[in-house]
Protein backbone atom coordinates (compact mmCIF):
# COMPACT_ATOMS: atom_id res chain seq x y z
CA UNK A 1 0.00 0.00 0.00
CA UNK A 2 0.99 3.35 -0.89
CA UNK A 3 2.32 5.07 2.37
CA UNK A 4 -0.01 8.12 1.16
CA UNK A 5 -3.01 6.27 1.58
CA UNK A 6 -2.14 4.60 4.92
CA UNK A 7 -4.02 6.07 8.22
CA UNK A 8 -2.58 8.79 10.53
CA UNK A 9 -2.02 6.78 13.45
CA UNK A 10 -0.27 3.76 11.47
CA UNK A 11 2.14 6.55 9.91
CA UNK A 12 2.68 7.62 13.78
CA UNK A 13 3.38 4.34 14.87
CA UNK A 14 5.72 3.72 12.22
CA UNK A 15 8.00 6.64 12.92
CA UNK A 16 7.50 5.55 16.95
CA UNK A 17 9.11 2.16 15.85
CA UNK A 18 11.92 4.05 13.64
CA UNK A 19 12.47 6.35 16.97
CA UNK A 20 12.51 3.58 19.17
CA UNK A 21 15.58 3.28 21.63
CA UNK A 22 18.22 0.98 20.55
CA UNK A 23 18.41 -1.40 23.77
CA UNK A 24 14.29 -1.43 23.14
CA UNK A 25 15.14 -3.77 19.86
CA UNK A 26 18.99 -4.92 21.36
CA UNK A 27 19.80 -8.34 20.37
CA UNK A 28 19.56 -10.80 23.72
CA UNK A 29 23.44 -11.96 23.94
CA UNK A 30 22.31 -15.11 25.86
CA UNK A 31 26.26 -16.15 26.37
CA UNK A 32 27.24 -12.77 27.83
CA UNK A 33 23.97 -13.04 30.33
CA UNK A 34 24.52 -16.36 31.45
CA UNK A 35 28.12 -15.28 32.24
CA UNK A 36 27.01 -12.66 34.03
CA UNK A 37 24.62 -14.38 36.38
CA UNK A 38 26.79 -16.95 36.48
CA UNK A 39 29.31 -15.13 38.35
CA UNK A 40 26.67 -13.07 40.22
CA UNK A 41 24.70 -16.04 41.25
CA UNK A 42 27.64 -17.57 42.28
CA UNK A 43 28.89 -15.54 44.41
CA UNK A 44 25.12 -15.32 46.54
CA UNK A 45 24.95 -19.38 46.22
CA UNK A 46 28.45 -19.42 48.31
CA UNK A 47 27.03 -17.73 51.50
CA UNK A 48 26.45 -20.34 54.10
CA UNK A 49 22.66 -19.40 54.71
CA UNK A 50 21.63 -20.55 51.04
CA UNK A 51 21.19 -23.70 50.56
CA UNK A 52 20.62 -23.42 46.62
CA UNK A 53 19.65 -20.49 44.72
CA UNK A 54 18.13 -20.09 40.71
CA UNK A 55 17.56 -17.79 38.29
CA UNK A 56 16.47 -17.16 35.09
CA UNK A 57 16.59 -14.16 32.55
CA UNK A 58 14.29 -13.23 29.60
CA UNK A 59 13.77 -10.79 27.21
CA UNK A 60 10.48 -9.19 26.40
CA UNK A 61 9.40 -11.06 22.83
CA UNK A 62 11.97 -14.25 23.75
CA UNK A 63 11.35 -17.86 24.63
CA UNK A 64 14.55 -19.08 25.72
CA UNK A 65 15.45 -17.95 29.42
CA UNK A 66 18.53 -18.15 30.19
CA UNK A 67 18.75 -19.63 33.39
CA UNK A 68 21.87 -20.81 36.26
CA UNK A 69 21.38 -22.80 39.22
CA UNK A 70 23.51 -23.70 42.32
CA UNK A 71 23.92 -25.44 45.72
CA UNK A 72 21.28 -28.16 46.99
CA UNK A 73 17.33 -28.25 46.17
CA UNK A 74 16.97 -30.56 49.06
CA UNK A 75 19.67 -30.90 51.72
CA UNK A 76 18.81 -34.29 53.20
CA UNK A 77 19.41 -36.66 50.05
CA UNK A 78 21.79 -33.91 48.89
CA UNK A 79 20.16 -33.09 45.61
CA UNK A 80 21.32 -30.67 43.54
CA UNK A 81 19.26 -27.81 42.06
CA UNK A 82 19.02 -27.52 38.52
CA UNK A 83 17.19 -24.90 36.57
CA UNK A 84 14.14 -27.34 36.56
CA UNK A 85 13.68 -27.37 40.43
CA UNK A 86 10.26 -25.95 41.53
CA UNK A 87 10.05 -23.53 44.56
CA UNK A 88 6.60 -22.59 45.81
CA UNK A 89 5.76 -18.88 44.67
CA UNK A 90 4.41 -17.71 47.24
CA UNK A 91 2.88 -14.11 46.51
CA UNK A 92 4.23 -13.92 43.02
CA UNK A 93 0.84 -15.98 42.16
CA UNK A 94 -1.01 -12.45 42.77
CA UNK A 95 0.29 -11.50 39.57
CA UNK A 96 -1.36 -14.32 37.80
CA UNK A 97 -4.47 -13.90 39.33
CA UNK A 98 -4.14 -10.23 38.52
CA UNK A 99 -3.42 -10.87 34.74
CA UNK A 100 -6.50 -13.59 35.02
CA UNK A 101 -8.94 -10.76 36.55
CA UNK A 102 -7.67 -8.11 33.20
CA UNK A 103 -8.62 -10.28 31.27
CA UNK A 104 -11.83 -9.99 32.35
CA UNK A 105 -11.99 -6.27 32.44
CA UNK A 106 -10.19 -6.04 28.97
CA UNK A 107 -13.21 -8.26 27.54
CA UNK A 108 -16.09 -6.06 29.39
CA UNK A 109 -17.14 -8.93 31.40
CA UNK A 110 -15.86 -7.15 34.50
CA UNK A 111 -14.84 -3.41 35.35
CA UNK A 112 -12.20 -2.12 38.45
CA UNK A 113 -15.37 -0.31 40.01
CA UNK A 114 -17.55 -3.63 39.82
CA UNK A 115 -18.83 -4.10 43.63
CA UNK A 116 -17.51 -7.54 45.43
CA UNK A 117 -21.45 -7.97 46.19
CA UNK A 118 -21.96 -8.75 42.45
CA UNK A 119 -20.38 -12.01 43.92
CA UNK A 120 -20.13 -12.35 47.01
CA UNK A 121 -23.72 -11.02 48.11
CA UNK A 122 -24.25 -10.58 51.68
CA UNK A 123 -20.54 -9.82 52.23
CA UNK A 124 -20.73 -6.78 55.10
CA UNK A 125 -19.82 -3.78 52.97
CA UNK A 126 -19.57 -5.86 49.60
CA UNK A 127 -21.62 -2.80 47.79
CA UNK A 128 -18.80 -0.37 48.43
CA UNK A 129 -15.50 -2.37 48.14
CA UNK A 130 -14.85 -2.57 44.37
CA UNK A 131 -12.98 -4.69 42.22
CA UNK A 132 -10.00 -2.73 42.47
CA UNK A 133 -9.88 -2.34 46.02
CA UNK A 134 -9.35 -6.01 45.84
CA UNK A 135 -6.21 -5.85 43.54
CA UNK A 136 -4.72 -2.97 45.11
CA UNK A 137 -5.31 -4.20 48.67
CA UNK A 138 -7.26 -1.11 49.36
CA UNK A 139 -10.06 -2.90 50.81
CA UNK A 140 -10.11 -2.66 54.34
CA UNK A 141 -10.82 -6.39 54.53
CA UNK A 142 -8.54 -8.36 57.27
CA UNK A 143 -5.84 -10.30 56.01
CA UNK A 144 -6.68 -13.89 56.38
CA UNK A 145 -3.42 -15.33 58.03
CA UNK A 146 -4.34 -12.92 60.80
CA UNK A 147 -7.65 -14.62 61.30
CA UNK A 148 -7.29 -16.10 64.87
CA UNK A 149 -8.29 -19.21 64.11
CA UNK A 150 -6.17 -19.71 60.83
CA UNK A 151 -3.12 -17.85 62.88
CA UNK A 152 -3.45 -20.76 65.15
CA UNK A 153 -3.60 -23.30 62.41
CA UNK A 154 -1.87 -22.84 59.39
CA UNK A 155 -1.28 -26.14 58.21
CA UNK A 156 -5.27 -26.66 58.16
CA UNK A 157 -6.54 -26.60 54.63
CA UNK A 158 -9.40 -23.82 55.58
CA UNK A 159 -12.31 -24.24 53.45
CA UNK A 160 -12.35 -21.04 50.80
CA UNK A 161 -15.96 -20.06 51.60
CA UNK A 162 -15.44 -20.18 55.37
CA UNK A 163 -12.49 -18.02 55.02
CA UNK A 164 -14.46 -15.77 53.00
CA UNK A 165 -17.36 -15.82 55.91
CA UNK A 166 -14.57 -15.30 58.82
CA UNK A 167 -13.28 -12.48 57.58
CA UNK A 168 -16.77 -10.67 56.63
CA UNK A 169 -17.59 -11.26 60.71
CA UNK A 170 -14.32 -8.39 61.20
CA UNK A 171 -14.98 -4.88 61.01
CA UNK A 172 -12.88 -2.97 58.07
CA UNK A 173 -9.74 -1.85 58.82
CA UNK A 174 -10.43 1.53 57.31
CA UNK A 175 -13.20 2.64 54.61
CA UNK A 176 -12.59 1.08 51.28
CA UNK A 177 -10.32 3.22 48.66
CA UNK A 178 -8.90 5.35 51.63
CA UNK A 179 -5.97 3.31 53.01
CA UNK A 180 -3.78 0.38 51.82
CA UNK A 181 -2.84 -3.12 53.84
CA UNK A 182 -2.07 -6.10 52.87
CA UNK A 183 -4.78 -8.39 52.40
CA UNK A 184 -4.66 -12.39 51.01
CA UNK A 185 -8.15 -12.18 51.80
CA UNK A 186 -8.70 -10.00 48.65
CA UNK A 187 -6.82 -11.62 46.48
CA UNK A 188 -8.63 -15.43 47.26
CA UNK A 189 -11.41 -13.56 46.34
CA UNK A 190 -10.65 -12.11 43.39
CA UNK A 191 -9.27 -16.34 42.28
CA UNK A 192 -13.08 -16.86 43.43
CA UNK A 193 -14.58 -14.18 41.05
CA UNK A 194 -12.46 -15.73 38.15
CA UNK A 195 -14.01 -19.16 38.90
CA UNK A 196 -17.31 -18.04 39.13
CA UNK A 197 -17.09 -16.05 35.56
CA UNK A 198 -15.74 -18.47 33.77
CA UNK A 199 -17.02 -21.60 35.38
CA UNK A 200 -13.52 -23.50 35.63
CA UNK A 201 -11.90 -23.89 38.33
CA UNK A 202 -8.66 -21.33 39.23
CA UNK A 203 -6.48 -24.54 38.64
CA UNK A 204 -7.96 -24.93 35.34
CA UNK A 205 -7.74 -21.09 34.46
CA UNK A 206 -4.00 -21.50 35.24
CA UNK A 207 -3.77 -23.99 33.33
CA UNK A 208 -4.58 -22.88 29.76
CA UNK A 209 -3.66 -19.44 30.39
CA UNK A 210 -0.04 -19.49 31.71
CA UNK A 211 1.18 -23.26 31.33
CA UNK A 212 -0.49 -23.53 28.20
CA UNK A 213 0.25 -19.73 26.20
CA UNK A 214 3.14 -18.68 27.71
CA UNK A 215 4.83 -22.40 27.78
CA UNK A 216 5.32 -22.60 31.37
CA UNK A 217 5.75 -26.28 31.51
CA UNK A 218 6.86 -26.40 35.51
CA UNK A 219 3.79 -24.58 36.57
CA UNK A 220 1.11 -25.60 38.89
CA UNK A 221 -1.22 -24.94 41.22
CA UNK A 222 0.02 -26.46 44.58
CA UNK A 223 -2.15 -28.32 47.04
CA UNK A 224 -1.57 -30.59 50.42
CA UNK A 225 -1.13 -34.03 49.21
CA UNK A 226 0.56 -34.52 45.39
CA UNK A 227 3.59 -35.61 45.18
CA UNK A 228 5.13 -32.86 42.77
CA UNK A 229 8.58 -33.47 41.07
CA UNK A 230 11.53 -32.24 40.94
CA UNK A 231 10.33 -30.13 44.29
CA UNK A 232 12.91 -28.09 46.34
CA UNK A 233 12.91 -28.64 49.84
CA UNK A 234 11.97 -25.37 51.79
CA UNK A 235 14.38 -24.30 54.85
CA UNK A 236 14.72 -21.97 57.67
CA UNK A 237 17.88 -20.81 59.72
CA UNK A 238 18.77 -18.76 62.35
CA UNK A 239 22.28 -17.06 62.78
CA UNK A 240 25.06 -19.87 63.30
CA UNK A 241 22.62 -22.82 64.31
CA UNK A 242 21.99 -24.41 61.09
CA UNK A 243 18.99 -24.94 59.18
CA UNK A 244 15.69 -26.30 60.03
CA UNK A 245 12.36 -27.39 58.81
CA UNK A 246 9.76 -24.31 58.27
CA UNK A 247 6.08 -23.64 59.69
CA UNK A 248 4.09 -26.09 58.60
CA UNK A 249 1.36 -24.17 56.12
CA UNK A 250 -1.15 -25.33 53.78
CA UNK A 251 -0.90 -24.11 50.26
CA UNK A 252 -4.04 -25.11 49.13
CA UNK A 253 -5.59 -22.95 51.22
CA UNK A 254 -3.44 -19.80 49.23
CA UNK A 255 -5.55 -20.50 46.48
CA UNK A 256 -4.97 -17.44 44.37
CA UNK A 257 -2.60 -15.84 46.56
CA UNK A 258 -0.18 -17.94 47.05
CA UNK A 259 -0.51 -21.51 45.89
CA UNK A 260 1.60 -21.53 42.83
CA UNK A 261 4.86 -23.75 42.09
CA UNK A 262 7.31 -22.94 39.20
CA UNK A 263 10.89 -22.95 38.10
CA UNK A 264 12.26 -19.32 38.04
CA UNK A 265 13.16 -20.31 34.19
CA UNK A 266 9.05 -19.80 33.85
CA UNK A 267 8.01 -17.71 36.63
CA UNK A 268 10.59 -15.11 34.29
CA UNK A 269 7.83 -15.76 31.16
CA UNK A 270 5.27 -13.27 32.92
CA UNK A 271 7.43 -10.89 30.94
CA UNK A 272 5.37 -12.00 28.03
CA UNK A 273 1.94 -11.31 29.67
CA UNK A 274 1.27 -9.03 26.68
CA UNK A 275 0.83 -12.40 24.94
CA UNK A 276 -2.46 -13.16 26.93
CA UNK A 277 -3.58 -9.48 27.72
CA UNK A 278 -3.78 -6.27 25.40
CA UNK A 279 -2.78 -4.00 28.34
CA UNK A 280 -0.13 -5.68 30.84
CA UNK A 281 0.06 -3.46 33.97
CA UNK A 282 3.78 -4.55 34.49
CA UNK A 283 4.00 -2.03 31.38
CA UNK A 284 2.02 0.50 31.91
CA UNK A 285 1.42 1.14 35.67
CA UNK A 286 2.52 4.52 37.10
CA UNK A 287 5.62 3.90 38.66
CA UNK A 288 4.82 5.68 42.11
CA UNK A 289 2.82 4.79 45.32
CA UNK A 290 -0.94 4.70 44.96
CA UNK A 291 -2.81 8.16 46.01
CA UNK A 292 -5.82 7.02 47.98
CA UNK A 293 -9.30 9.11 48.18
CA UNK A 294 -8.73 11.97 50.52
CA UNK A 295 -5.13 12.73 49.41
CA UNK A 296 -3.58 9.46 51.55
CA UNK A 297 -0.67 8.64 49.91
CA UNK A 298 -0.01 4.66 49.97
CA UNK A 299 2.57 3.20 52.35
CA UNK A 300 6.12 1.97 51.09
CA UNK A 301 7.43 -1.15 52.84
CA UNK A 302 11.52 -0.77 53.46
CA UNK A 303 13.22 -3.72 52.93
CA UNK A 304 16.88 -3.74 55.15
CA UNK A 305 17.05 0.09 54.29
CA UNK A 306 17.57 0.21 50.89
CA UNK A 307 14.50 -1.01 48.70
CA UNK A 308 11.28 0.39 49.18
CA UNK A 309 8.44 -1.31 47.91
CA UNK A 310 4.71 -0.43 47.22
CA UNK A 311 1.71 -1.70 46.21
CA UNK A 312 0.11 -1.61 43.06
CA UNK A 313 -2.33 -3.28 40.59
CA UNK A 314 -2.14 -6.59 41.35
CA UNK A 315 2.32 -5.90 41.20
CA UNK A 316 4.61 -4.03 42.98
CA UNK A 317 6.83 -0.84 42.59
CA UNK A 318 10.56 -1.25 43.99
CA UNK A 319 12.81 1.91 44.11
CA UNK A 320 16.36 0.58 45.05
CA UNK A 321 18.83 2.46 46.20
CA UNK A 322 21.63 -0.05 46.02
CA UNK A 323 21.97 -0.17 43.01
CA UNK A 324 20.15 2.68 41.93
CA UNK A 325 16.78 1.30 39.70
CA UNK A 326 13.44 1.12 39.38
CA UNK A 327 11.35 -1.89 38.85
CA UNK A 328 7.82 -3.66 39.04
CA UNK A 329 7.34 -6.95 39.44
CA UNK A 330 6.33 -9.21 42.58
CA UNK A 331 7.67 -10.58 45.73
CA UNK A 332 6.69 -13.93 47.43
CA UNK A 333 7.13 -15.93 50.14
CA UNK A 334 6.15 -19.44 51.52
CA UNK A 335 7.30 -21.12 54.65
CA UNK A 336 10.89 -22.49 53.16
CA UNK A 337 10.82 -20.65 50.06
CA UNK A 338 11.16 -16.35 48.26
CA UNK A 339 11.05 -15.33 45.02
CA UNK A 340 11.42 -12.44 43.25
CA UNK A 341 10.45 -11.48 39.78
CA UNK A 342 11.57 -8.29 38.66
CA UNK A 343 11.11 -6.09 35.31
CA UNK A 344 13.26 -3.43 33.72
CA UNK A 345 10.60 -1.10 30.96
CA UNK A 346 14.31 0.42 30.18
CA UNK A 347 15.49 -3.01 29.12
CA UNK A 348 12.72 -4.98 28.49
CA UNK A 349 14.07 -7.86 30.95
CA UNK A 350 12.87 -9.81 33.70
CA UNK A 351 14.94 -11.85 35.97
CA UNK A 352 13.22 -14.19 38.22
CA UNK A 353 15.25 -16.03 41.68
CA UNK A 354 14.29 -18.51 44.41
CA UNK A 355 16.05 -19.60 47.36
CA UNK A 356 14.91 -22.55 49.18
CA UNK A 357 15.53 -20.64 52.75
CA UNK A 358 12.40 -18.28 53.53
CA UNK A 359 15.33 -15.97 55.44
CA UNK A 360 17.19 -15.20 52.66
CA UNK A 361 15.05 -13.36 50.14
CA UNK A 362 16.37 -10.32 50.82
CA UNK A 363 19.72 -11.46 49.13
CA UNK A 364 17.21 -12.48 45.76
CA UNK A 365 16.17 -8.86 46.17
CA UNK A 366 19.92 -7.38 45.67
CA UNK A 367 20.46 -9.98 43.53
CA UNK A 368 18.04 -9.43 40.67
CA UNK A 369 18.14 -5.82 40.88
CA UNK A 370 21.90 -6.46 40.56
CA UNK A 371 21.73 -8.13 37.46
CA UNK A 372 19.25 -6.28 35.87
CA UNK A 373 21.53 -2.56 36.49
CA UNK A 374 23.85 -4.77 35.19
CA UNK A 375 22.20 -5.80 31.93
CA UNK A 376 21.15 -1.44 31.79
CA UNK A 377 24.48 -0.21 32.23
CA UNK A 378 26.91 -2.56 31.04
CA UNK A 379 25.09 -3.55 27.68
CA UNK A 380 25.59 -7.39 28.28
CA UNK A 381 22.60 -7.61 25.86
CA UNK A 382 24.14 -6.11 22.63
CA UNK A 383 25.99 -8.02 20.30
Amino acid sequence: MNNCHRPFWALLFALALCMAPENAHARFDAAKVHALITEMGGKVAAEPEIPGLSIAVLQKGGDKPVTAAFGTACIENATPMTPETRFKIGSVSKVFTAALIHRYIEDGTLAYDTPIARFFPGFPNGGAITVRNLLEHSSGIIDMLALAPVHANMAKHWNQEVLVAMAGEQPLLFQPGTRQAYSNTGFLMLAIICERLSGQSYEALVRTTFAEKLGMKSLLSGNDHTVVPRLACGYTNAAGKGFDLPMMASLAVAKGTGNLEAAPSDVVRLVNLDRVLKNTVLDTVALTPLVMQGGWKAPSNNHSGNVSVSQLDGCELFVIDTPPITLVGKLGSFPGFGTAYFYDRQTRIAVAISVNNERVIQRAISLGAGILKALRTEGPTHK
